[in-house]
């Protein structure tokens, strides 16, 4: 699928942005179409098709022996994950500062997965890095060489409404209380299973599956209900919060693209000044070592001063 939708797209010399314009769809949507992690709804499929001049079955057609080609932009850095502050990130490297000599944009491409997602996306080659959050030292397995960079330090937990008196994840749960939840592909979505298990829950109660973490705050707010989110988007938008379990977050980028232009000027916005600001006034994030490169393919690991 994503193949052909990108294939197609440079046939018409469109770009990312006038295909988005000219189907009524956002420019993030053709990106994580073609970066493979996203399948765009049924109207939205047949607006893109129709703009491409073609069927839908012929664009968005699957094979088994079809192969997915590797972004070789030399300009944007595809990221998929669940980070907010990718969207500063983004913003940032959209300005006139990060041009290149060559007349190419070193931007960034954000897009919003999972960090199970991501992480598949990362291994499948359809991006350039993944944004993956966990309790230290247990991120999971990469299978494929990486440059490893610290973002930040988050809580991943519950949020609730300020009228709801509730003051721990065995309160809510004894109270059958409906969890706004992750998928399971999720990050938060398994930590909210490891801690219900260990107070000895065997099922979470059921609840509506919300795909990013904004989501699942709005939701639970909207509901008067629990949502599974990080302890900054749930003061952000004024709800309690009930930490239940510490994340690192990094960003995975495949080793080959590591002098990748839009990577190196990543770099620079992660380690200024104008990021870390913008980023600490989102709340909740701990920026101790942001921008640090942890290890790369052929690099030992360096570790972060505290």
């Amino acid at each position: 699928m994503r193949a052909q939708l990108r294939t197609r797209r440079l046939a018409l010399g469109l770009t990312q942005s006038e295909l988005a314009a000219a189907a009524g769809v956002s420019r993030q949507l053709v990106a994580a179409v073609e970066a493979g992690v996203n399948v765009p709804a049924a109207d939205a499929a047949m607006r893109i098709a129709r703009v491409l001049e073609c069927t839908v079955e012929e664009l968005f057609a699957t094979a088994a022996d079809r192969v997915l080609g590797d972004f070789t932009s030399p300009g944007s850095l595809v990221v998929a994950g669940c980070d907010p502050a990718l969207a500063v990130a983004e913003r940032m490297l959209a300005g006139p500062s990060y041009g290149h000599k060559d007349g190419a944009h070193a931007g960034l491409v954000a897009i919003d997965a999972t960090s199970g997602t991501a992480r598949a996306a990362l291994h499948a080659g359809t991006i350039h890095a993944a944004v993956v959050h966990g309790p230290p030292e247990s991120l999971g397995e990469a299978h494929v060489d990486l440059t490893r960079v610290q973002l930040a330090g988050w809580q991943v937990g519950l949020c609730l409404p300020p009228d709801l008196g509730m003051d721990s994840l065995d309160a809510v749960l004894q109270a059958g209380l409906p969890i706004v939840q992750r998928p399971d592909s999720a990050s938060s979505q398994l930590a909210l299973r490891r801690a219900a298990g260990a107070l000895g829950y065997g099922e979470l109660p059921a609840g509506i599956v919300a795909n990013g973490h904004r989501d699942a705050a709005r939701a639970a707010a909207a509901l008067g209900s629990a949502g599974l989110t990080t302890e900054g988007v749930a003061r952000q938008l004024g709800l309690r919060f009930l930490a239940i379990e510490e994340h690192t977050v990094e960003l995975w980028l495949a080793a080959r693209w590591r002098e990748h232009p839009g990577f190196i000027a990543l770099l620079d916005v992660l380690n200024s000044r104008g990021y870390r600001a913008r980023v600490s006034r989102l709340g909740g994030y701990d920026l101790t070592g942001c921008g640090t490169v942890l290890s790369s393919a052929g690099c030992a690991q360096r570790a972060i001063t505290n």
